[in-house]
């Protein structure tokens, strides 16, 4: 059972991300992060959480492309963001700016849908 802080504060549970493809960002998504691809049922995609992490991602089938700006967004840290940049566009994803700031080195990226996500340094590695 999920241990809350108190019965009116939300429990974040997963973060999912709207998509006309599921089953090409499922695979996208579970291979960029190392997770479990749980598959998909009906309409919605699942990957299983980071190892230590209770966060998951899903995936919903929606019928309308994007064609805008997410208004939010998923940021995730790694070691070398070169690596990861790479790794990136090698799934089929693709590099927008790369931007600093107060110390902070990050790149925005796109899924193959579109979908904004950060990459950043994580300043505790190395």
């Amino acid at each position: 059972m999920a241990e809350y802080q108190a019965p009116h504060v939300p429990l974040m549970i997963a973060v999912t991300i709207d998509c006309k493809d599921v089953d090409r960002l499922l695979e996208f998504w579970s291979s960029l992060l190392g997770v479990e691809n749980r598959g998909r049922h009906e309409q919605f995609g699942f990957l299983g959480p980071a190892p230590g992490r209770n966060v998951v991602m899903w995936l919903q089938e929606v019928p309308e492309e994007k064609t805008v700006k997410n208004r939010v967004h998923v940021d995730f840290a790694v070691p070398d963001l070169a690596a990861a940049e790479r790794r990136v566009v090698e799934l089929g994803g693709s590099l927008g700016g790369r931007h600093e700031w107060q110390g902070y080195e990050w790149r925005t990226c796109m899924d193959p849908e579109g979908n904004e996500f950060d990459v950043m340094v994580d300043p505790g590695a190395g």
